[in-house]
């Protein structure tokens, strides 16, 4: 006799794909549906053990930087011992809830991050987890659940997102380094806008076990800080391969970064992007152009390079970026293949999650990516994806015969809260930091300077795996 459920399952499935079953198929499919079921069922769940942190109290900053303050005991001796760190909303911490910077999720992890983890290896202090924009959605620090997040250098101004209290906690010194995750920008926008250090690092170096994804071929986790060599030293401690991370086998950790930091500028050669400084306001460029000039009066070689496209490159990160988020939801935050490490915890919290609560933001780009997979097959997710090689090996070529690109990190200083509202706005904040999630290249965003109080970040990018000589680009502007 048929199961009914499984059954029902084989039939919706075969109708998918246009296969047409008897009964007898039906039935022999139903059975080995349930066998398999069974076997991975008996799967024991391999997650790390750890220490819950202590005393979890709300945040309670006037900048509504933390979502979360708590206790945690790090390592005695490290590296990083001495540095007060946080971490952003989307990166487990044992016993801290977890909610992406919504409403629609509750989970709480009983295990670390591996970068939580790595961390209080290296003695760093862990104080609490940030806000963010709702599931890492936004670059405006406005529609994080728990309310909007403040810019500590500029009343009024939006931090940036979506790593907005990573930023803000770390201009405020409320912290020394704050852990971010950056997928068209979200770790560099905060650091331009805030004023203070970002440092993206070639996608794969930091594990992202223990991460809620956005869209995974995009998604980079890095440090926020308070100074060049912190930025340097938190990369080199929450860097390398981590097992629970599929997507990353082999990768070495980083190594030489903090000397990387010493603020030399002769023998650098940098190409600075044209389409980038054309396309920023006015005021920024020129404090870009300043600070270029200080680099070669320390000795740097300057040319320019030019992009074909360069201008078209936002709408690509958007599109991949609903595509892929729309697939998490679909498959309850499971990233499948070359995924980042596997919770049944959040998997059973994602497919759990109430839809009502979801915010519009969020809402709005589900609904886009699902239309988008349903009446175009997969076309769109294909164009961008061929555009963002062709826009990578020009940037390899660039590359090629200059240590590092240079361009304003954002085309504007922090906008006043409101004002990053629809999809124009969107695109033209990350204009010059999603061209290098296309492509995962290392980058580095530094603060060169203000224009009418409000920070303008200078932005390196280097060659994969060459996070030193970002950090040497950064530390130089850093000097100047």
């Amino acid at each position: 006799m048929t199961n009914s459920e499984p059954a029902a399952a084989v039939r919706e499935a075969a109708a998918t794909y246009g296969i047409d079953l008897d009964e007898a198929g039906v039935e022999a499919y139903a059975a080995e549906l349930t066998n398999t079921e069974a076997l991975v069922g008996d799967i024991e769940p391999d997650l790390p053990e750890a220490e819950p942190a202590a005393d979890v109290r709300k945040g309670d900053d006037p900048h509504d930087a933390f979502l979360y303050r708590f206790e945690t005991d790090p390592a005695e001796d490290g590296p990083l011992s001495g540095v007060t760190t946080a971490v952003k909303d989307n990166m487990a911490v044992a016993g801290v809830p977890m909610t992406c910077g919504s409403a629609a999720v509750e989970f709480t992890p009983s295990y670390h991050a591996t970068v939580v983890s790595r961390l209080l290896d290296a003695g760093a202090e862990v104080v609490g987890t940030t806000n963010m924009d709702e599931f890492a959605y936004f670059t405006s620090g406005e529609t994080c659940a728990h309310g909007p997040i403040r810019n500590p250098r500029v009343d009024g101004a939006t931090p940036g997102g979506s790593s907005s209290g990573s930023g803000a906690a770390v201009a405020a010194g409320e912290v020394d380094v704050a852990l971010g995750s950056d997928t068209g920008g979200s770790i560099r926008i905060p650091a331009s806008f805030c004023g203070v250090i970002g440092l993206k690092p070639t996608h794969g170096t930091v594990s992202r076990f223990g991460f809620a994804d956005l869209a995974p071929s995009l998604d980079h986790v890095g440090p926020l800080a308070d100074s060049v060599a912190n930025a340097a030293r938190a990369l080199e401690a929450i860097g390398g391969a981590d097992s629970r991370d599929p997507s990353m086998r082999g990768r070495a950790p980083r190594s030489g970064l903090v000397d990387a930091a010493d603020g030399d500028a002769s023998d650098l050669s940098v190409g600075v992007i044209e389409a980038a400084m054309a396309g920023a306001d006015d005021p920024v460029s020129e404090r870009v152009n300043a600070t270029v000039d200080a680099l070669a009066d320390a000795g740097a070689t300057v040319d320019r390079v030019s992009f074909d496209g360069f201008a078209q490159l936002p709408i690509l990160v958007t599109t991949i970026v609903a595509t892929e988020f729309t697939s998490l939801v679909d498959n309850n935050g499971v990233v499948h293949g070359s995924g980042t490490g596997y919770s049944e915890a959040w998997r059973a919290a994602v497919a759990e999650m109430d839809a009502d609560a979801v915010g519009d933001n969020v809402r709005d780009w589900l609904v886009l990516g699902r239309a988008l997979a349903e009446r175009t097959e997969g076309e769109p997710y294909v164009a961008a994806r061929n555009a963002a090689r062709r826009f990578t090996g020009a940037v390899e070529d660039a590359l090629g015969e200059r240590d590092a690109l240079v361009l304003p990190t954002t085309p504007m200083t922090a906008p006043d809260f409101g004002e990053i509202d629809d999809d124009e706005s969107l695109l033209r904040t990350i204009a010059h930091t999603g061209p290098f999630n296309l492509t995962g290249h290392p980058a580095i965003s530094v603060p060169c300077g203000d224009v009418d109080g409000r920070p303008v970040g200078f932005q390196a990018v280097a060659g994969y795996d060459d996070e030193a000589t970002a950090v040497r680009v950064g530390a130089a502007v850093e000097e100047r």
